[in-house]
Parts: structure tokens; C-alpha cells; sequence
């Protein structure tokens, strides 16, 4: 039986780019938006973070019937594994189960390789370790049931000040990060995942982080169209298949618009029609599928009353809403949306027939259970390869910035005693980290390390040279990413300590590569980008000559800074 398209989205739109379905998989799509129910359709839009996956809550999550579940790498392979299967085989229509695999310190895949973080992969000079980053993302993600990561990062690390971008994008460089953003589509979808372009319109101008309020990308429409729009361009051309969209806004398309605007400047691309159905679906041709991104941000919430923002963020152009604080609250918004008109029914069956095409085109429309076998293991998770790809990456991406003393390479004979600084407690917004392993080694090499106590004048008597080591990557929720003086040598005045104005100092960054900005009277100065094992293992063979420096700074490490470094 064929059946005729209930909206604007015909069998053309799911057989073409980026879905390609075949005439099996539309005929499944159509039949399975036939047979929904209005409520059915409302929650097959929603995907909402999933902390708990005991056996109770993961039936009440299929049993409503959602469009997916998001889970996090962090958690025990066991875990993962069980709950995926048990979610595929307790839904009606498969869920979309998605992760985001950004790698870096806080962000690999915990069961599998720890893994360099984007930006340590642009210094490696070489696209192929982007294809690598994808495709280890995408074996590793999908032994343990994930079939979607929201990554790659597609922004650009043009504001120094950016928290939230920082290490997470490519670089600062439009054709560097439209290469590598590519490289790595390619790497997941060769090896079987979907990849998320995220954040539309384009995020690394300003420098607050849309964790905490709606953030503004500020280009002109021909800079934009040069940079980002190039970016996102090359991406659906690799068909890409989700785009995120980001709470940020780009005021300049409002005005280019003039009187036809529909949302207004001031609304960011999750809740902006323009942006979203004129800007990403017209001018660039993206048939794939958009997804908000996380809609507890304050980037999302600043902007009105929660029950008018869910159905405009569905009506604007998203197809997927993401991370309902409240599923059933969300749920009853969207459908009173639909009684008052704040929701159309046609864009409501327009985003589910484009999340059951993006299934379709994972081929969960065949049913059965996906998760690779437990004999795949050895080839997909924590395997050589992997590991090999992860030291290549740390060593290659090391950037030496400068060294006006000749300092390095270190020695015991010469550099024997060794003050360091470094943070006595690592956190993440949300997580202790783990202590660096990066002292332990250099004395395994017969160097002798003190460590330099907070709030104690610094006491270079008898010692050789001064280290300091900072492990701050660019993150999400992160409000301060910086030198973090008082954290190592005490509250002022012993934050105007250096320990160069001591020692033959070096200061090496295994996180954001704008520290020089504040310190660019730093004789010695390196760039590591990520504070992963493997990375902290490549500084020490570094460090005491045994690699060289390889890195090439994907950004311009001196900050603008009128004097350089």
C-alpha cells in the first residue's frame, strides 16, 4: 500500500540526501508515521538524558515511547551494553541511543582508549588523525550501543576568552577546521555512527558560554558565509545527517532579512525559524535532521516561559528536543502547543518523519538487536590500534611556543631539581579529575620533583629549574579557565609570584593554548592542548628529548597581543 505524504516532506526528501533510503525503508517510514497516534508523535520527538538504567527506569522510558535516550561514556561498559539491549528490545520503534564522544580528558569513552581532545588533533598537522578520532569514536561508542554522538564541534576558537570552545574546536581557522571537520564525519560513518554537527550558527566569538545565557555569534552575512556557512556546506555535502542547533543568535541574518524576519534578531537558532528553516534549510539545503541543543540551558530558558519555548523550539525548525527537564511536563507543553496553534500539525509530522527516516538510514528499521557481538570486542573497544592512534596524536600535537633560554631538552645532570606547581585538586564543573601522573614520571627518569605549597612563599634554594603545569581543557559549565595563580602559589600577594623570576622556568599548558596571554613575559612556554595519559606520557619523552616538538599551533597562541611573545 502506498501511502501519501501528510505534509510538505514527500518520498523524494527521505530517498535524498543525507537519509538515502531505499524504497523499503521510506515504505517503513510512511507505515510507521501512519500508525501513530498524536501522542505517540509528541514523544517520538523527545530525548531526554538518562542517568539511571536499572531495569525499572529503562522500561518506563520505552514504554513511553520516546524517540531516544541519551547515555553517557562514563558509565560501566556492563551498563551500557545491557541497558542498550534492553532498550532495543523493549521499544516499539528503536530508539536513537546517543552519547557525546567529544574524547579529551572528560569526554572519552571510559571502557575504551582515552583520547586527545579536537584541537590537539588540528596541532598534529594531519587530517587523517581526524579521520582516526572519528572512527575510534564511532567503534568504541558503538560496541557499547550507541549508534549517535553529538560531535563534531564545528566552531571556530576566534575569542581567546571562550571557555566553552577553547580546545573543544578544530582551531581558529576556517579551511583547517572545514577539513578536519570533514575527516572526522567520514571516520564515523565509515565505521557505522551518526555524526552531529554542532553549534549552528557558529560559536567562538563571544565569550560566554550558552550554558548560562543566550550567546551571540556577531559576524556580517558575507564573513559568516565565508566562515561558518562554508563550514556547515562542507558537512552536509559529507551528509551529514543531524545539525545542531546551538542557543545562539546571528543577528545579521535578521537584518539581511529585513521585513520577512520571522523570529528577530534576539532569538537564538534553537527557537529561530529564519535561522533554521531559511538560513540552514534553504541557503545551505540541509534535508537531514535538527536537533536543539541541551534545552536546560539558560541559553534556551532566558528567552520566556518554558511552555511557550517548547512548542517554538518544534515550530521554529527543530526536530528533536533535547533533555527535557521534566518529560512529561515537556510532553504536555508540546501537545498543548498543538491545541492552541503554537505547534503546527504539519511541522510536528515533518520532525517525525524526518527521525524515523534518520532511523531508517541507521537500518533500525530491520529490527532485531544492533549491538556488535560480544566477540567484536578485540576490534572495537580499548584495542592496539586505538591506543597506537592516541599516542601518535599526543606525541605529534606537542607545540613547543617558545623557548628564549634554550632551556630544553631537561636532564638529570643538568635540571636534576625540579620545583613544580601544579593544581593540588583537579575538578571539572561537575567531577573531581585525577592528579596528574606527570611528576611520578620524571623522577622515574632520576629527577628529583618538589612541589611548591599554596600559600608559602616560593623557596628556590637548591633547585635546578621551575615547572609549571596547568590541566585546564575548554569545557562546558566552565567559568574560569585561566592561569589560576591563588590555586598555585597562595592568596595576593603571593599571586604576583613567578617562579622565572627564580629559575630557568618553563610552563607548559595541557589544556587551553591562550594562557601566554597572561603571562607572555614567559621564557619557555608549550602547548599540549589535553591532559589525557597518553598525552601527559609524550610531555615527559618531550620534555627530556627523547621525541621532538611536532605541534603546529591551530590558533594564534600570542593572543594579539601587540608585543607577541
Amino acid at each position: 500500500m502506498t501511502i501519501a505524504p501528510a505534509n510538505n516532506l514527500t518520498n523524494a526528501h527521505l530517498m535524498a540526501a543525507p537519509f538515502h533510503l531505499d524504497a523499503e525503508a521510506v515504505d517503513w517510514v510512511r507505515r510507521t508515521h501512519a500508525g501513530m497516534e498524536t501522542e505517540a508523535k509528541l514523544a517520538q520527538i523527545v530525548i531526554p538524558a538518562c542517568r539511571d538504567l536499572s531495569e525499572d527506569a529503562l522500561d518506563a522510558l520505552a514504554a513511553r515511547g520516546l524517540g531516544g535516550m541519551h547515555r553517557f561514556p562514563s558509565y560501566a561498559e556492563a551498563d551500557l551494553r545491557r541497558s542498550a539491549r534492553h532498550l532495543f528490545a523493549q521499544c516499539a520503534i528503536p530508539p536513537l541511543l546517543t552519547g557525546d564522544i567529544e574524547m579529551s580528558e572528560k569526554a572519552s569513552v571510559k571502557a575504551g582508549t582515552p583520547f586527545p581532545n579536537q584541537m590537539a588533533v588540528a596541532a598534529t598537522g594531519e587530517t587523517q588523525n581526524a579521520w582516526r578520532m572519528g572512527a575510534l569514536a564511532a567503534r568504541e561508542a558503538g560496541f557499547l550501543g550507541f549508534g549517535i554522538s553529538w560531535t563534531p564541534v564545528a566552531d571556530l576558537a576566534l575569542n581567546f576568552r571562550s571557555n566553552v570552545v577553547n580546545t573543544r574546536a578544530f582551531s581558529a581557522g576556517v579551511q583547517q577546521t572545514l577539513d578536519y571537520v570533514t575527516a572526522y564525519i567520514e571516520g564515523m560513518h565509515d565505521n557505522g555512527m551518526v555524526a552531529c554537527v554542532k553549534h549552528f550558527p557558529g560559536d567562538g566569538l563571544d565569550e560566554r558560554d550558552q550554558h548560562f545565557v543566550t550567546t551571540h555569534n556577531s559576524m556580517q552575512m558575507p564573513e559568516w558565509r565565508a566562515s561558518f556557512g562554508r563550514i556547515y556546506e562542507a558537512a552536509i555535502a559529507r551528509d551529514a545527517r543531524l545539525i545542531m542547533a546551538g542557543h545562539i543568535t546571528l543577528a545579521a541574518y535578521a537584518a539581511e532579512r529585513g521585513e520577512v524576519e520571522l523570529a528577530g534578531p534576539e532569538q537564538p537558532a534553537s527557537l529561530n525559524a529564519d535561522l533554521l528553516q531559511g538560513l540552514l534549510r534553504g541557503e545551505l539545503g540541509f534535508n537531514g535532521v535538527i536537533v536543539s541543543d541541551a534545552t536546560g540551558m539558560v541559553g534556551f530558558t532566558a528567552r520566556g516561559a518554558r511552555a511557550d519555548l517548547v512548542p517554538r523550539c518544534i515550530e521554529s525548525g527543530c526536530d528533536l528536543l533535547l533533555f527535557p527537564q521534566d518529560i512529561e511536563e515537556d510532553i504536555g507543553f508540546l501537545r498543548a502547543g498543538l491545541e492552541t496553534g503554537a505547534l503546527s500539525q504539519q511541522r510536528l509530522d515533518e520532525a517525525v518523519l524526518r527521525v524515523l527516516a534518520l532511523k531508517a538510514s541507521m537500518g533500525l528499521h530491520r529490527g532485531g538487536d544492533p549491538l556488535p557481538s560480544e566477540a567484536a570486542r578485540g576490534l572495537m573497544l580499548g584495542t592496539e590500534e586505538h591506543g597506537e592512534w592516541s599516542r601518535g596524536v599526543s606525541e605529534q600535537a606537542l607545540t613547543l611556543v617558545k623557548d628564549r633560554q634554550n632551556l630544553l631538552p631537561l636532564s638529570p645532570e643538568r635540571h636534576r631539581r625540579i620545583l613544580l606547581a601544579e593544581l593540588p585538586e583537579r575538578t571539572s564543573p561537575s567531577a573531581p579529575m585525577p592528579a596528574l601522573q606527570i611528576a611520578r614520571k620524571l623522577e622515574d627518569r632520576g629527577f628529583i620533583v618538589t612541589r611548591a605549597v599554596p600559600g608559602e612563599p616560593l623557596n628556590p634554594e637548591g633547585q635546578d629549574v621551575g615547572l609549571y603545569l596547568m590541566a585546564d581543557e575548554g569545557l562546558s559549565g566552565k567559568e574560569v579557565l585561566g592561569p589560576h595563580w591563588q590555586k598555585l602559589h597562595g592568596r595576593f600577594p603571593l599571586t604576583m609570584q613567578r617562579m622565572w623570576h627564580h629559575l630557568p622556568t618553563l610552563y607548559v599548558s595541557l589544556g587551553s593554548p591562550f594562557l601566554l596571554f597572561h603571562m607572555p613575559e614567559c621564557p619557555t612556554y608549550i602547548n599540549a592542548y589535553s591532559a589525557v595519559l597518553p598525552v601527559q606520557e609524550a610531555l615527559v619523552e618531550a620534555l627530556t628529548g627523547r621525541i621532538p616538538f611536532r605541534g603546529q599551533s591551530p590558533i594564534d597562541a600570542s593572543c594579539g597581543l601587540p608585543f607577541g611573545i
